[in-house]
C-alpha cells in the first residue's frame, strides 16, 4: 500500500526515528506506571497471571480472544467481520512491509547476488499489498459509515473511537490513492500514473496519518490497542 511512492531523505528518516522514539518512550512510561515504577515488576506480575493455567491455555486465549475476537463475535457478527478485516489487514501488511525492508537491505549489500534478486522480486510484488490495502479500506470504511450514519451506533460512539476508526480509514485511503497514482497498483496503476499526485498523497499518508497515529497511541486513549490484549491474556479470557 503506497510503498512504491515513498521517497526517502533526511526529513522522512528524522520523522520515522522521532516517531519510533516517542512511541517506545510512551510504551515504556505506561509499563513503568503499571509496575509502580518498575517495568520488571509489571512483566513479572503479568506473566504470572497470563501463564497461571499453563502455556496451552495462554495460546488458546491468544488465538481465540486476541486474534479471533471471540467477545466481539458473540456480540455482533457484523462488527466481528469489520474488526477482523482491519486487524488482520494491518497485521499481514506489516509482515509484508517488514519483509520488504529486509529485501531492501539485502539488495543494498548484495546487489548482484541473492539480495538483488530478492529485492527485485519484492519490488514487483504488488498484488498482496493492493488486496490488503483494499481489505483495510473496506473494513474501516464500513466502521466509519456506521459510526456516522447509523443512529444506534452513533449514540454509543465516543470521540476516541470515532477518531481511531477515522485515522485507520485515512491511512488506508491516502495510501491506496498514492499507490494508484504511482503507477504500481495492480490493473489500474498504469492508467492513472501521476507521480506528483502520488507524492502529495504519500505525504499525507506518511506524515499526517501514519506517523501521527503511531506516535500518539501510548499517550492517548488509543492505548487500548495495547492494553486490551494484555488484559485479556492476564485475565485468561472472559467477557
Amino acid at each position: 500500500m503506497a510503498v512504491h511512492a515513498f521517497t526517502g531523505g533526511i526529513i522522512p528518516n528524522v520523522l520515522l526515528i522521532a516517531t519510533s522514539i516517542l512511541f517506545i518512550a510512551g510504551l515504556w512510561f505506561l509499563i513503568a506506571r503499571w509496575g509502580h515504577g518498575s517495568p520488571g515488576q509489571f512483566f513479572s506480575s503479568w506473566a504470572n497471571e497470563a501463564f497461571r493455567d499453563g502455556c496451552m491455555a495462554f495460546l488458546r486465549i491468544l488465538i481465540i480472544d486476541v486474534f479471533l475476537f471471540r467477545r466481539i463475535w458473540h456480540r455482533s457478527k457484523r462488527r466481528w467481520a469489520v474488526h477482523m478485516a482491519m486487524f488482520w489487514g494491518f497485521f499481514i501488511l506489516s509482515v509484508f512491509t517488514f519483509i520488504s525492508v529486509i529485501g531492501l537491505v539485502l539488495g543494498y549489500f548484495d546487489p548482484t547476488g541473492f539480495g538483488g534478486a530478492f529485492s527485485t522480486y519484492l519490488a514487483a510484488l504488488h498484488l498482496p499489498y493492493d488486496l490488503l490495502g483494499y481489505l483495510i479500506l473496506v473494513g474501516s470504511g464500513i466502521a466509519l459509515v456506521r459510526r456516522l450514519f447509523v443512529k444506534e451506533v452513533r449514540k454509543r460512539t465516543g470521540f476516541t473511537d470515532l477518531f481511531l476508526v477515522g485515522s485507520i480509514f485515512i491511512i488506508a485511503f491516502t495510501g491506496m490513492i498514492a499507490e494508484w497514482f504511482s503507477g504500481y497498483a495492480t490493473g489500474i496503476g498504469p492508467l492513472l500514473t501521476n507521480w506528483n499526485l502520488a507524492l502529495e498523497f504519500m505525504s499525507w499518508h506518511i506524515y499526517v496519518a501514519f506517523l501521527l497515529f503511531v506516535m500518539v497511541i501510548p499517550w492517548t486513549k488509543f492505548r487500548h490497542i495495547i492494553t486490551v490484549p494484555l488484559t485479556l491474556l492476564a485475565r485468561r479470557g472472559g467477557d
